[in-house]
């Protein structure tokens, strides 16, 4: 179980990432709007916020799903019962490894195709390559994180 430790660390981190990501977000706002009472603003601030939103969805995903801390549909899971909600359950978890897979899976060939392409941000001029590859890393770890509760049903991955 290990593997399950170091992957847990890694979350982790990636979600004091997209805390800073928010703080930074917020940072070039504010002082782009400031800036801007005095006629000048920061250069790229708009691809600078964007980059950060992605940044701050993708690496939050995983502690988000890993403490368990999505919305569930209660409704459902207090209507059926147990064998109810362990099939529902199974669907789920199910489908979302699949839809996670792939999507790991293409956003991780659109960044490879950015790279080789030399894409990059209008007004900043630097690379994108990298956002698909970040959002290919954390829906892989989602993955992680879905298998991890199928094999513990009930148990956080994570305390929160």
């Amino acid at each position: 179980m290990k593997f399950f430790v170091v992957i847990s660390r890694i979350i982790k981190a990636l979600a004091y990432i997209a805390g800073a990501a928010v703080l930074l977000m917020m940072g070039i706002t504010v002082a782009d709007v400031i800036l801007r009472i005095f006629n000048t603003g920061i250069t790229g601030a708009y691809d600078m916020v964007r980059a950060c939103g992605v940044i701050s969805v993708a690496c939050g995903l995983p502690y988000l799903t890993a403490v368990k801390g999505h919305i569930a549909i209660e409704f459902f899971y207090h209507k059926s019962g147990r064998f109810g909600r362990i099939v529902m359950d199974i669907i789920i978890r199910m489908s979302s490894l699949a839809i996670f897979g792939i999507l790991s899976f293409q956003t991780f060939k659109h960044g490879l195709s950015l790279l080789e392409k030399g894409e990059v941000f209008p007004n900043l001029g630097l690379p994108v390559f990298w956002i698909p590859l970040v959002i290919s890393l954390n829906s892989a770890l989602m993955m992680i994180v879905f298998i991890y509760h199928m094999i513990h049903p009930g148990k956080e991955y994570i305390k929160p």
